[in-house]
């Protein structure tokens, strides 16, 4: 995954927003003999755009932890989850920016072809409602 990307796709603050379209660029590098994987770059909707900062650390039998910094959370999410075959499925806990309350997501990162998707499933901090926050395939430059 190391490498320069672009992300197109879709992203929605609550389970009632309508989707908006968003536009990613991001570099991906390789630190700690490869065990670690920085991401840093900007990410845009129409209403919104912001630094998107990351690190990926490999704990060795597929297990894997880390943070990012987004548009939606107030400070880091950190999540931790496992990797096999060419899928990768994280647990995220976060602040919300807008509502300032824990949140809970799952990341699901499938790799393949010069591509990877990642879709993010983000409970509701009001409803409860688990929905898709956001839905981004990024394709390597």
């Amino acid at each position: 995954m190391a490498g320069n990307w672009v992300g197109r796709g879709t992203f929605k603050s609550s389970p009632s927003a309508e989707p908006e379209l968003v536009y990613c660029k991001i570099t991906n590098t390789l630190s700690n003999g490869g065990t670690t994987l920085n991401q840093k770059g900007r990410c845009a909707v129409a209403t919104n755009s912001g630094r998107i900062s990351g690190t990926i650390r490999a704990q060795g039998s597929g297990a894997y932890d880390g943070s990012l910094e987004s548009l939606s959370t107030k400070g880091p999410l950190t999540f931790s989850g496992k990797a096999s075959n060419n899928q990768i499925a994280l647990n995220a806990s976060f602040v919300d920016r807008k509502t300032n309350k824990p949140g809970k997501a799952s990341i699901q990162t499938v790799v393949g072809n010069g591509k990877y998707r990642t879709v993010s499933k983000t409970t509701d901090t009001k409803t409860r409602t688990e929905f898709v926050a956001s839905d981004i395939t990024f394709t390597k430059q």
